[in-house]
């Protein structure tokens, strides 16, 4: 340990130094330095009861303390001012108290005592710069119908892994999307009891991988089986989707969550996705009247209202739907004028699911309806199905400085079907034709290219 007196001559360099406007941080560091060391020597004086040096080292800390009268007031980024404000000496101890007031992070890097200690010397934090989001080209969208992991489904992904119930081909159409969403008509949990209906659905979260590996970004909870478990079954999705860094709508543990619009930025415009259903067994699941619960859909006006607040905060703003009657080919007259009065009310597109089946496309003031998905993933056979994909080409929407995003987006229909539990896209050019002639008899006024899925308003 240095002795008193080498460390008082380099305090007296280190006064001269603080002496000048320019001095470097580097010296503040060190003046702090050797005031620590001067608290060890009193500590250690104080242990060998060396009453005939304190003398002397009290001295030198009073020198230290008079540093502070001589410091040249700082201009933006210089040495910031230090004061000691005591030193308490007590039998057996000595303890210097200290307090360092400064605006320069580097002094924001002690301990807690406000002191600056060796080790953070190289630490000195640096601002980070947020990183610039990319900007691209096209945007695209994909949407599915229903996804249902009961047994069957577990069963084949736990034994084939993701290729087991999504063919490579589909599974590199979902991954490759800008972003993903389906409707998840099943609760991930183990607990809860079963609600007193036909069917029940839940999952265990540990197979919430096979969402991630299909490369979901979001799922629709507004939907008649979400609470087929009840309540702690419906907080335990929220987890499990919450871990997976799945995000969920529709459904939330309050009625602001319920309705809450997910937004995506892209390019400075915002895309919005919300979620309601108008199916479901009992009141008690509509979060208005108990929570956790869903979205309705039973009350236009409400819906509308919520719709028409959300439309507002974003550039682009999608409806997940679930509602009409189940193996049905065309959609009820309630589901024609809901969705209508939604898109007069601010959405851009309306997508629906709970049919189990395919149904028809309409265009209303230009948006697209898609009255029902049919199954995705659910059963061991489906015959008919597909995906949708919205493409927004942002960099024309950006050249025309576009407030509506609706004129840049085309939107595409690609037929699927599934066996053994596997869905796969449709490859055969006859499947495709049989699938696109069987889409335009059911659709209104609406053409669909057979090679590419693209649809067209025939009303325009």
């Amino acid at each position: 340990m240095c002795s008193p007196l080498s460390i008082l001559s380099g305090v007296f360099y280190i006064r001269h130094l603080l002496s000048f406007k320019n001095a470097a941080m580097e010296i503040l560091f060190w003046y702090n330095v050797i005031i620590r060391l001067m608290i060890k020597e009193v500590q250690k004086m104080l242990k060998k009861r060396n009453i005939l040096v304190m003398p002397g080292v009290l001295a030198v800390l009073a020198v230290l303390a008079g540093c502070e009268k001589q410091t040249v007031a700082p201009e933006p980024e210089e040495i910031p001012s230090v004061t000691l404000e005591s030193a308490q000496i007590g039998t057996d101890e000595a303890t210097v108290s200290m307090d360092i007031s400064a605006d320069n992070e580097f002094l924001e890097k002690g301990d807690e005592s406000g002191t600056v200690s060796a080790g953070d010397a190289e630490e000195i934090p640096v601002q980070e710069e947020e990183p610039e989001v990319p900007q691209v080209s096209e945007y695209t969208i994909v949407y599915t119908g229903d996804v249902c992991l009961q047994s069957g489904v577990t069963n084949t992904y736990r034994s084939s892994g993701v290729n087991g119930v999504i063919g490579e081909k589909l599974l590199q159409e979902l991954t490759g999307a800008d972003y993903t969403v389906i409707n998840n008509e099943f609760c991930f949990s183990t607990g809860g009891a079963p609600e007193d209906k036909q069917y029940t659905f839940r999952a265990d979260p540990a197979d919430v991988s096979l969402l991630n590996e299909m490369g979901v970004d979001l799922v629709s909870l507004a939907n008649n089986h979400a609470l087929d478990y009840g309540t702690v079954a419906l907080s335990d999705t929220f987890v499990t989707l919450d871990d997976a860094e799945i995000a969920y709508m529709g459904a939330g543990e309050t009625v602001e969550r319920a309705a809450e619009m997910i937004t995506v930025d892209v390019n400075g415009y915002k895309i919005g996705y919300m979620a309601a259903s108008r199916v479901y067994p009992t009141v008690e699941w509509n979060v208005l009247n108990r929570q956790p619960g869903m979205l309705p859909a039973y009350d236009p006006p409400y819906l509308a209202q919520v719709v028409e607040e959300k439309a507002k905060e974003c550039d682009y703003l999608m409806i997940y739907l679930h509602w009409g009657i189940e193996r049905a080919e065309h959609p009820e007259s309630y589901e024609r004028s809901l969705a209508q009065l939604l898109i007069d009310s601010g959405a851009d597109a309306v997508i629906g699911s709970h049919p189990h089946v395919m149904q028809g496309v309409e265009y209303y003031q230009g948006r697209p309806i898609f009255y029902s998905l049919g199954n995705f993933v659910f059963n061991k056979t489906i015959g008919r199905t597909a995906f949708i994909r919205a493409t927004i080409d942002m960099e024309a929407a950006e050249a025309a400085g576009a407030d509506d995003l609706s004129d840049y987006v085309t939107w595409q229909m690609i037929p699927c079907s599934a066996s053994g539990y596997c869905t796969e896209e449709l490859s055969s050019p006859g499947d495709m034709e049989a699938f696109y002639n069987y889409m335009r008899s059911i659709s209104y006024d609406v053409e669909y290219d057979s090679e590419t899925g693209v649809l067209t308003d025939l009303t325009r």
